[in-house]
């Protein structure tokens, strides 16, 4: 699964958007075709020319690299996004696979893409980058330099490069990794004839997180106007970008729609408390959404600069040890909540198994934002949740 900035497109009609004709698609130069990668043949776009300030990158965890520095390697560029959840879960393999195989001659180039706002400051990419422990070098692309040169529509989006500079593999979405670390292998091999790999260094088998088996949760909610027709609040006041509103919380909300009591304002990446202060209560001002998964995750960030807290029930219960995500803490009097410091994903939701529920989040105080709210299923819990 993946996220996408403008929704989905068809990986063919991105690829031919790059002026290559149609049988540039078929890969002709002899390399093997796996089930769950993209087979190409197109020449890898250049990256911004060290210096060059028209271009909006920073490096992280590198200096500015080129097609010319990188001859010979073979490259792995990751399109990714610091509050993705489908991104942060691809993190353990595209670390495994940069600890394996580096040595060999092979490198991973993460560009960062912004999708709200707060992920356009590189200080907060770089936190992150520290947070994940990713190893290899980050380039941020706040303006979509790299993003539009590959045609690029989705976080997370993998493309793999042979020694030559020519993109030879493309995964859109999370999953393939099995076909991509054989990719990987060729490539290496092809480039390095004889190259053998450690016995030790076995392939996990492919699998489907997103069998109808593993559960189908709910989709991705975002709680601003940003995406039109993909807002869920579902207040009948509705959103009113850039007032504040008190809202009247209605008697039900549905799976996938959020709903608000109190003073709220509309931002385009999500709503904005701005009621007094507060501790939660029975007429405490709330948000409450409904959704049906096994682990829930929201983008959360306060705009006016302080720390906050935010307390959270699931169906009308305090949090425990046996169900709370790894971001959530417990008071004296047996109350869930999350300091909210800085602006990321938090992990809010790790129930023992699959189902629906109603959460409710009760803020603190004014400038706490909710942006979104994402999901995961059965098959979706053994990542490092960092």
């Amino acid at each position: 699964m993946s996220r996408f900035l403008k929704g989905p497109f068809l990986l063919a009609a991105a690829i031919l958007a790059l002026g290559y004709g149609a049988t540039r698609l078929v890969n002709r130069s002899g390399l093997r075709n796996y089930p769950q990668l993209q087979s190409v043949d197109i020449p890898a776009p250049r990256f911004p020319k060290p210096g060059a300030k028209v271009s909006g990158t920073t490096w992280i965890n590198s200096p500015p690299l080129t097609w010319a520095k990188l001859r010979g390697k073979v490259v792995l560029i990751d399109f990714w996004e610091y509050t993705c959840i489908n991104c942060i879960r691809t993190f353990a393999n595209n670390k495994r696979w940069y600890a394996r195989y580096h040595k060999y001659g092979f490198d991973i180039i993460g560009v960062h893409a912004p999708e709200f706002f707060f992920a356009y400051d590189v200080n907060n990419v770089r936190a992150a980058v520290k947070r994940f422990g990713l190893p290899y070098p980050i380039v941020a692309d706040d303006w979509f330099y790299i993003w539009k040169s590959y045609h690029n529509s989705s976080w997370p989006a993998r493309y793999l490069v042979d020694a030559k500079g020519i993109i030879r593999y493309i995964r859109i979405g999370e999953g393939g990794d099995h076909d991509m670390e054989l990719a990987i292998r060729e490539l290496l091999k092809r480039a390095h004839p004889g190259l053998k790999f450690p016995a030790s260094y076995t392939i996990p088998p492919p699998r489907n997180a997103f069998a109808p088996a593993c559960g189908i949760p709910t989709e991705e909610m975002y709680m601003g106007p940003m995406y039109p027709g993909r807002g869920s609040l579902a207040n009948p006041q509705g959103y009113a970008p850039g007032k504040t509103v008190d809202y009247k919380l209605p008697a039900h909300v549905a799976d996938g729609q959020a709903i608000l009591s109190g003073r709220w304002q509309t931002d385009p990446s999500g709503m904005i408390y701005e009621g007094k202060a507060q501790q939660p209560g029975p007429k405490a001002a709330r948000l409450e959404m409904r959704y049906h998964a096994r682990q829930l995750y929201s983008v959360i960030n306060v705009v006016h600069g302080k720390p906050s807290r935010l307390y959270i029930q699931q169906d009308g219960r305090w949090l425990t040890k046996a169900n709370k995500g790894v971001s959530v803490k417990i008071d004296a009097q047996g109350r869930s909540y999350i300091d909210v410091a800085v602006p990321r994903m938090y992990y809010l939701v790790a129930n023992p198994r699959f189902g629906s529920h109603e959460v409710t989040l009760f803020p603190t105080a004014r400038g706490l934002m909710v942006d979104s709210f994402t999901f995961g299923d059965n098959c979706q819990v053994n990542f490092p949740h960092l």
